[in-house]
């Protein structure tokens, strides 16, 4: 059963006569409102299993639409899925949420979802506090599961059963039709069916590689951060994944405020570097200082005082004209960095807007 919401916030009769809605152009009317949700279950990040401990509490405030001031307290069977729901009217419900447990690290990230849809259920992986677990007796021996068919696993991920017939493309090639279509919502789910391969070296397991790394592109491109975030970490943990798959996880943990380990990520892949072929070296180079201003430009976007706003978006302005500065420089542009360098002008007159208007 899922605990009750707490309503959202409406003004009194008294400040009613104080305030009304802005003046909306003749041709312009508001959305329809619509409700939003957001389902998510808390599991032990090394186990994937519940937590071990039976009760969290569930923190979150709704950071848009910024009028929607809604916070929220609880503590909650930490067995059940979590559901948020909000009524809005803007085109996303952006929430910061903690959770806590008393054995396991605090998990803070961002969750979104448009208006009128569901996101979820999305899992929230845990880490558990070592010298809490180093403390506790161990547990008895787990006994042996019969192999699964078709249950979800490691993000939506089945299994096949043995065949002679070879794996089973259909999910994965839906998936691929609806991506190539920009029909994210229909990737997503295509991928989310794909049978897990029996070995990632195979040439399904590559092709399976490469649609995980979609899954979690479409993800993105819905403001699934969270989402995004599960199935970027399974790619980048399965078989031997490409750069890609590191800049666009560094993207999703950055999106969903996880900015150090964001960092970390391009930092990782930056030290690969000298490994690589001078062109990958100068395109790499390029793609990881794009993400590292699209990170600082992510923060300046959280930024709740002056200060905040002052720093973060001066170093989003700094990262981003030093890409600007670094990819021009390549002769010829590569396909993938074109865009990107108009993305990142764009983002810099939007960041010193803002910042004028502030």
């Amino acid at each position: 059963m899922r605990p009750r919401r707490p309503a959202l916030l409406v003004c009194s009769l008294t400040l009613g006569a104080c305030y009304g809605p802005p003046d909306l152009p003749l041709d312009q009317s508001p959305a329809t409102p619509e409700v939003s949700s957001v389902v998510f279950q808390a599991v032990d990040a090394g186990t994937g299993s519940a937590l071990a401990d039976a009760d969290m509490t569930v923190r979150y405030l709704v950071q848009a639409p910024i009028t929607l001031d809604v916070t929220a307290v609880e503590r909650v069977p930490s067995i059940d899925p979590y559901e948020i729901r909000q009524l809005i009217q803007e085109d996303a419900l952006v929430l910061q949420v903690r959770l806590e447990a008393a054995s396991y690290f605090r998990l803070d990230t961002i969750l979104s979802v448009r208006r009128g849809g569901t996101a979820g259920p999305l899992t929230m992986r845990m880490s558990r506090r070592l010298n809490l677990v180093a403390s506790e007796p161990e547990p008895p021996p787990a006994q042996p599961e019969p192999e699964p068919v078709g249950r979800p696993a490691g993000g939506g991920r089945g299994a096949l059963p043995p065949s002679s017939a070879g794996p089973d493309r259909a999910a994965l090639q839906a998936g691929n039709q609806a991506f190539q279509r920009g029909s994210w919502l229909e990737a997503t789910e295509a991928y989310a069916r794909m049978p897990l391969p029996d070995d990632p070296g195979s040439e399904y397991g590559r092709e399976y590689q490469d649609a995980l790394l979609r899954r979690g592109v479409a993800h993105m491109n819905r403001a699934e951060f969270g989402a995004a975030l599960e199935v970027l970490e399974s790619a980048a943990g399965y078989g031997t994944p490409g750069f890609q798959t590191f800049l666009r996880l560094a993207g999703a943990q950055c999106a969903v405020g996880r900015t150090e380990e964001g960092r970390g990520t391009l930092a990782q892949l930056d030290r690969g570097l000298s490994r690589r072929t001078p062109s990958d070296q100068l395109l790499i180079g390029a793609l990881i200082q794009y993400e590292r201003g699209l990170c600082s430009h992510a923060e300046f976007d959280r930024a709740q005082t002056t200060r905040e706003r002052v720093r973060t978006g001066s170093q989003a302005i700094s990262e981003l004209q030093g890409f600007i500065d670094f990819g021009e420089r390549i002769e010829p542009v590569p396909s993938a960095v074109q865009p990107a360098l108009e993305d990142a002008r764009n983002r810099i007159d939007i960041i010193r807007r803002r910042m004028a208007d502030n």
